[in-house]
This record gives structure tokens, sequence and C-alpha cells, in this order.
């Protein structure tokens, strides 16, 4: 028996908009009101003439039993909605104002929406005159361009059915996108889309926004976080602007270390507070520096902000895997890196740089500064094995048994003296084919690994179980603790860097050298070559 039925969250407005006005609305929209109300009815009698109904004490009044909240909501997703702005099916991606039921709009390029329909055609009412992308189900996304009003997006009917249609806006400099719902046949109705779980959310410039991407580009669909995310499957965010530099003050709009922590663009300098409780990416991408070069700002004064804003960002996403990108022409990346390691050192296990050397080259960008459209796919394809470990996708790595070559050198490494025992130093060699020169490389899973040597039968340990810069590697018997625990990231050209988990250090040659018997430790991400390595087959 049921003893109470809470009342849906947002109140049975949410199921009938415009209950108390019914009168004053055009027939369609009472039509449309009437058609939820029965089916909201024929919900509640399907509830009440269940058997068996999920209970459990009601949040608001303890040890009163009602139906679930996550029942209500599966019950309410389950509506079939109109295509309003409000219709709780629609997914909403990006940052959203939303406190005008009529009409949500967002400010920063690449949202997009998504939901399921009915019926042969849909259409997209939208308010300002800008660029959009629409796709129906798995076809090519279709360019919208200075487009307003409503916006035909099937202009060749559809066969009749259940489709799904997602839309995205993105124009430079141009990014205000104002959804004023969908148009679906007569009788046609709305139902909840296929979504992922993982958000990665994406912090930039134009080069993140996808500008210039050169003839057939399409802005925010091109660039290469879209393409990253999407080959991922995952959803994502660009909060990206053109011009836009990391730290405020030497442009006539805010930089990214205040506009970021906003709902709208920089182009909007007196924008409310974002609400970073809307959504939670699981991984977020920086990519700024770029401009900040452009404007002369001093390398100190740009790392410290980073430090400064990577610590924010912390501060609203405690759980998410922060990854920081040189940028691709390489300015800044000295200070940046040192605000990785500045973080790293205050104890922020989830932060990680991206050494992009070597990523692009002259022929991969439309003006020399802004990547073309093959250029985006370059770089999404080299990013995607970065980010794939951190989504439960495929490891960075597959186990197996390896010779590891250092970038640098050219030579392997090496159990030294082929020992075996415990503490048994490990050192460069040119290789020889000995087992005391291959690795056995295991997933342990969440991107980390194991290394074991082939002869001795025991695991890559970083001495001490010490952090400390300079930290030798030896062989010791394995055991559980993180210092024989290895994050192996891909970076170019085939080689890899190796981090300690409980360093958060990387693997390197000591003193860059390129010598045999130069012994192999722990350092701070340099983005050097002698932190990189080839794991080649023996």
């Amino acid at each position: 028996m049921i003893d109470k039925i809470t009342k849906p969250h947002g109140g049975w407005q949410l199921l009938f908009p415009g209950f108390g006005h019914l009168c004053s609305r055009p027939i369609q929209v009472v039509k449309q009101m009437v058609f939820q109300l029965f089916a909201c009815l024929s919900m509640v009698t399907l509830l009440c003439n269940c058997s068996k109904i999920s209970q459990e004490p009601s949040m608001a009044s303890p040890g009163i039993k009602s139906i679930s909240e996550s029942s209500t909501k599966q019950a309410l997703s389950a509506l079939a909605g109109s295509g309003d702005p409000s219709d709780s099916n629609i997914r909403y991606f990006g940052r959203w104002d939303s406190s005008n039921s009529s009409q949500y709009v967002s400010y920063w390029g690449g949202a997009y929406v998504r939901v399921k329909f009915t019926g042969t055609t849909v259409k997209i009412k939208v308010g300002t005159a800008t660029n959009y992308y629409a796709k129906i189900d798995n076809g090519a996304w279709i360019s919208y361009l200075n487009a307003n009003g409503t916006i035909n997006l099937t202009p060749s009917p559809l066969v009749n059915g259940t489709h799904t249609v997602t839309v995205a806006q993105g124009k430079d400099y141009n990014y205000v996108f104002n959804f004023q719902g969908f148009i679906l046949d007569a009788g046609a109705t709305t139902s909840v889309p296929d979504v992922s779980g993982n958000i990665i959310e994406y912090i930039g410039d134009s080069i993140t926004a996808g500008y210039a991407a050169g003839s057939g580009g399409q802005a925010n669909v091109s660039a290469y976080g879209w393409v990253c995310s999407e080959a991922l499957g995952a959803e994502h965010t660009q909060i990206a602007y053109p011009g836009v530099t990391l730290v405020s003050g030497y442009t006539t709009n805010p930089g990214m270390d205040v506009q970021y922590f906003k709902l709208q663009n920089p182009s909007y300098p007196s924008s409310s507070n974002w609400d970073f409780t809307k959504y939670t990416p699981k991984l977020i991408v920086v990519n700024l520096g770029t401009n900040d070069n452009n404007q002369s700002v001093p390398d100190n004064i740009f790392q410290n902000n980073y430090t400064t804003f990577l610590a924010n960002i912390r501060a609203k996403f405690v759980n998410a895997e922060i990854f920081v990108m040189r940028t691709f022409i390489g300015v800044k990346a000295t200070p940046t890196l040192a605000a990785v390691n500045a973080r790293i050192a205050a104890g922020d296990t989830k932060v990680h740089y991206i050494n992009t050397t070597g990523w692009l080259t002259s022929t991969d960008y439309s003006d020399g500064l802004h990547p073309n459209v093959s250029g985006h796919i370059k770089a999404a394809n080299l990013l995607k094995p970065i980010l794939a470990p951190y989504l439960g996708g495929s490891p960075a790595l597959a186990n197996g048994t390896y010779k590891i070559i250092n970038r640098n050198s050219g030579l392997a490494i090496d159990a030294q003296a082929q020992g075996i025992i415990n503490g048994t130093s490990i050192q460069q060699w040119t290789y020889n084919g000995q087992n005391n020169q291959r690795w056995t490389v295991t997933d342990l899973g969440g991107g980390q690994y194991r290394i074991v040597g082939l002869q001795s039968g025991k695991s890559l340990d970083v001495s001490g179980q010490s952090s400390a810069d300079g930290a030798k590697l030896q062989l010791y018997t394995s055991t559980s603790g993180n210092n024989q625990k290895w994050i192996i990231t891909p970076t170019s050209g085939g080689y890899y860097t190796v981090k300690g988990v409980q360093s958060n250090k990387l693997m390197e040659v000591a003193s860059n050298s390129t010598v045999t018997g130069a012994l192999i430790q722990i350092w701070s991400d340099a983005g050097t070559n002698s932190q990189q390595w080839a794991f080649q087959a023996p």
C-alpha cells in the first residue's frame, strides 16, 4: 500500500506548466496540457496498481514512507515531452541560463542540446542569429550559418520512428545560443536521449574554441576537444573564448582567471557567478597561454596566476583529474610546467602536464597559429590515449614484456650487473637482449601499472619510498606500495612518460646523461627527452 506520494521535485507546475493560467493559453497549448495531464494520471494509476513499490523514509518527514525520489524522477522522465526548453527530456551540455522558461541561453561556444523525438520532422526555434550545427541520429553535422528564428532541421522528412537530434552552437566571438524549443510533428513527443555519464571540460582560448579552422571548418564541433571527447564517447563542454588570456588586466576583457568562474563569456564582464553544482566534469583539460604571450604577460606573473587558477579549479571540483597542456606552439611552456609542478608539490595528485611538443607541424595550421581541421583531428588523436585510462577506456599500454628505451640516449633500462636481489640499482645500458633488460608491464587499472624485471621477478621500485627529486630506482620484491606503481602516459612519436604514483614524479636518466651506466631516478616533470621512454618488443 502507498501511504504517501511525494510531490515531484519542482512542484506540480513541473507536470502542468502554466496550470494556473490555462484559460489564457492558445488552444494548441491547452491541448498539450491536457495531453500531459492524462499522461500523468496514467502514470499515477500505474504506480498505484503496482504490487511492489520501492519505498524509503522521506527525507522531509522521517519515518513516513513514500515513493522514492529516484522512482519519481524515473517516472517523470518517462513522460512524453513537447520540446519546450523546460521539457525534462532535453539534455543540456555547457553553461545554460534557465531563468526564463521560454528561452534557455548559453554564452559559451560549443554548448549543445540533445533529445529523442518521434515522427518524421523536427525544427528548432532560436533567437540570436549565429551559427548552428545539427545532426540527426548518427548523420553528419549540418551547418546553419547566421541563422535565427525557426530552422528546419529535416528539409527531407525522416523515416517515421524515434530519432535523436543534437544541436550545437559556435561562431567566432558570437557565442550566444538562445534556445526556444523544438517543433515536432502533430502528436509527436520527446523522450530522454542516450548520454554518457562522463563529462570532459575544456578551458582555453580560440584554439580550444575551434576558431579559424579553415575551409569547411565548423567552429567548436571541429575543435580538438570536441573531436577527442566524441571519440572517447564522453560528453563535453568548451569554456573557451577567442583572445582570452589567463591573467586579467592585459586586455579590455577579463582573463580566464576571473571569467571561468562566471556564467557568461568574457564579453560580459559583469556576469553573475556560475553555479558549479550544475554538473561535475570527470576530467578537465586546460590550454591557455598563447594570448598571454601575445600580450607580454611576464612569466612570473603568468606562473603565479596559473598556480592559483589550478588551485581554484580544484576547490570547485575536488575529484576531477586536471590536465594542463603545453600550448601547441610552445609559448609559456616553462611557466606552465612550473605551475603544474607547484600544484603537485602542494599535494595535488590529480593534476598532470601534457607535453605537446611535436604534436603539430606547420601544415597543421590555417594561419600559423590556429590549427586547421586536420590539425585539430591530429591533436585529438594524440590527446585521446592520454585521457582514455581516466575514463575507464583502453589502457595506454597493452600488457606485455618490453625493452624500455630512453628517448634522449637511445639506451635501455637495465638491472645493474644482471642483479636479482633486493636493492639492485637500475641503470641505462646498450641493449643486448638479456633478460635483465626485459620488463613485464601489467595494467593495474585506473591508468596504473606494475613493471617487473623478467630475470629477477622483482618490481621496479623507488628506493626508500622516497618522493624526493633524485631518488634512485631499484629492484625489490613486489608489494602493494605506491612506490612500485607507475602511470604510463603517451606523449608523441611512440614515447611515454612514466610517473610514480607515490611521488607524482617522472622516471628519468640522471643528469640527462647519454652514457652507459647512468642511473635511473625520479624527478619533477621537466619536459625533457630524458623523461620519455619507448616500450618496444624485445
